[in-house]
This record gives C-alpha cells, structure tokens and sequence, in this order.
C-alpha cells in the first residue's frame, strides 16, 4: 500500500486538540505534500527540495492560523495512505502543494512536529520534534 507524507498547518489549539484526542483532523481537511503539481512547476528539482517545498507551503499556513497572542508556527508531518490525499481543487490554495485530507489521522501516522523557537522571525526555519516529544511542545505553548 502507498503512503504519502502530509504537512498540516497547526496552531496552538488544534496541537492540544491532538494531545488530548491523539487524532489530527476532522476530515476533510487542508494538508500540504508533493504532488504532480508541484513537480511540474519544479521540475529541476528532486524529491527533498519537493518536501521542503511542501513544508514551507504548510508553514506559511500554519502562520495564518495563529491567534492574537500566538507566536509559534507549527506543521505536523505523517505518513498516510495515498487513498486519503485527493486534490485541493481550484481556488482553495494557491499553493501546488495544497491536498485534501479525507480521513482523520492517527497521533501513531505522525512522524514529527515542526515548530517555531523562542524567538524565531517569520524567516526563520522551525526546530524538529520527534512526535513522541508532544509533551514537551505542548509546555512550550
């Protein structure tokens, strides 16, 4: 079975909702990956800079979602069934990267959370946090 990896922009409520449902999503949700899009307006590129890229789309979104007071973007990757990601459709995204997300995910199908250091600026690129530090993030918060 094929899976994809999946960014999902988060802020701080929607990363306690996981904490405390251990499920990210109500689906269908927005989520960011490679997709044949995204090669195709990058073509010269390979498969980590079509994961960066996917990740950064998923940061800047995540920084939209932020509430007064909110500083830490945040991104979750995982891991999930090719089935469950379909196209964003025109005029959801103008990202190449945009998906949709048609099941909720399981905390176990999260690889990692990216998530915005102290004092980080909107330029800077986010610290890496294996999912099992989801405590730890969540006392940063």
């Amino acid at each position: 079975m094929p899976w994809t990896r999946i960014y999902v922009p988060l802020n701080a409520s929607r990363l306690r909702g996981i904490g405390e449902s251990r499920v990210l999503g109500e689906a269908p949700f927005l989520a960011y990956a490679v997709t044949e899009a995204l090669r195709a307006v990058t073509r010269a590129a390979g498969q980590d800079e079509w994961e960066y890229a996917a990740l950064s789309d998923a940061v800047r979104s995540s920084a939209a979602l932020l509430t007064p007071g909110e500083t830490r973007r945040i991104v979750a990757a995982a891991d999930v069934e090719s089935e469950v990601v379909g196209s964003a459709g025109p005029g959801t995204s103008i990202d190449e990267s945009a998906v949709f997300i048609s099941e909720p995910v399981a905390l176990n199908r999260i690889a990692s959370f990216h998530v915005d250091g102290d004092d980080s600026s909107e330029d800077d690129e986010l610290l890496w946090y294996d999912v099992t530090e989801l405590p730890a993030i969540l006392a940063l918060l």
